[in-house]
């Protein structure tokens, strides 16, 4: 399971590379107008969706202790620094967060509580994104 957690956690570490790889690549007017491509066209995005979708389905089968799921599930949720990446990536990262979904039953319903808290407090209800909704849902109903 350890491999596993590291693999996740590489796996947005490489896609904070990829974007500061990207930020070289582009020039600021790349994208103007519709023109060309910028960083928010990037393939790197799409690429960390598929990878944490795959590595948290390995997870998921691999029937993760309730630590385990925590540690999974705080890499996608609790992320506090979403903010001081680059705008292009802060959308991706709150959509990698449905991701955590298959975790959230093996959560302690504790754990699913106190995340839930720190979800609520982050998102208000009239700023989440449908993938969001799913994520509270989710919490609401194991944190019972």
């Amino acid at each position: 399971m350890e491999e596993l957690l590291a693999a996740l956690a590489q796996a947005i570490e490489d896609y904070r590379t990829a974007l500061k790889e990207c930020e070289t690549k582009y020039r600021p007017t790349d994208g103007l107008l519709g023109f060309g491509h910028s960083i928010k066209d990037d393939p790197c995005h799409g690429q960390v969706d598929e990878r944490v979708e795959k590595i948290v389905a390995e997870i998921h089968d691999a029937d993760p202790s309730p630590q385990d799921a925590e540690k999974a599930a705080l890499m996608l949720l609790a992320r506090d620094d979403v903010t001081s990446w680059p705008i292009s990536a802060q959308f991706m990262l709150r959509a990698l967060e449905r991701h955590s979904i298959p975790l959230i039953p093996s959560l302690s319903p504790e754990t699913a509580n106190a995340l839930l808290k720190k979800y609520n407090e982050r998102y208000k209800r009239w700023e989440r994104f449908p993938a969001q909704n799913e994520v509270f849902k989710a919490l609401k109903a194991r944190a019972k």
